[in-house]
């Protein structure tokens, strides 16, 4: 778990674009939900703009002072950056969110909500991050493997419960870059009314 507060400028950036018509999806969406190449996003991190401030004052002075072996480890170095955004992406595509489903929760309580992921592929999609309105949690998906993560809501008021807006994301290997997905699954959770704490006791039993 962790504080989704806690979150550097171009992931605000990013998450106030998610309210822009052209990002996908749109609205929200039947199960299982399919995440494609189509619907990824790669954006820096912070470290990931110093990295590159740092590779251009670098690869600037090699060239003003034709240093050759300078020139060298800046491009290798951009390889591996731009390596590394590859690799963020590939991390994501060809999962797929196979089912929601929520705990029995009251009113003024707070509901464990549950999402199965499944990973069909022989790679292995470690320390992904699940990120609801409310909540943060890490998500291990082993090769060719089923599993449940869980996000904590705070159940206000009684009735249906919309799950709003989710984000999968991961910011490995190297941290330079966040690739993450909208998830908008069409599901509603029911939220039971809240528990009387003073309620009558139940009648005696009249016989067997």
């Amino acid at each position: 778990m962790g504080d989704a507060a806690a979150r550097d400028a171009i992931e605000r950036w990013g998450d106030r674009a998610a309210r822009l018509p052209f990002v996908r999806p749109h609205g929200a969406e039947s199960l299982p939900v399919d995440i494609n190449r189509r619907r990824i996003y790669v954006l820096p991190t912070g470290f990931g703009l110093f990295f590159a401030g740092l590779l251009g004052a670098l690869l600037l002075g090699a060239l003003n002072y034709n240093n050759n072996p300078g020139l060298v480890l800046g491009f290798l170095l951009v390889a591996i950056a731009h390596n590394s955004l590859v690799h963020a992406h590939l991390l994501l595509s060809g999962l797929r969110l196979a089912a929601v489903h929520a705990e029995p929760a009251h009113a003024g309580q707070t509901l464990t909500l549950r999402l199965r992921f499944e990973n069909t592929s022989r790679r292995p999609r470690g320390r992904l991050e699940l990120l609801g309105e409310h909540d943060l949690t890490d998500v291990e998906l082993p090769a060719h493997s089923v599993t449940e993560a869980s996000l904590r809501l705070p159940a206000t008021q009684r009735g249906w419960l919309p799950l709003g807006r989710l984000r999968l994301s991961t910011r490995r290997p190297l941290g330079l870059a966040r690739a993450w997905t909208w998830l908008r699954p069409d599901t509603r959770v029911l939220v039971y009314p809240a528990l009387d704490p003073e309620a009558p006791p139940l009648p005696e039993s009249l016989g067997d």
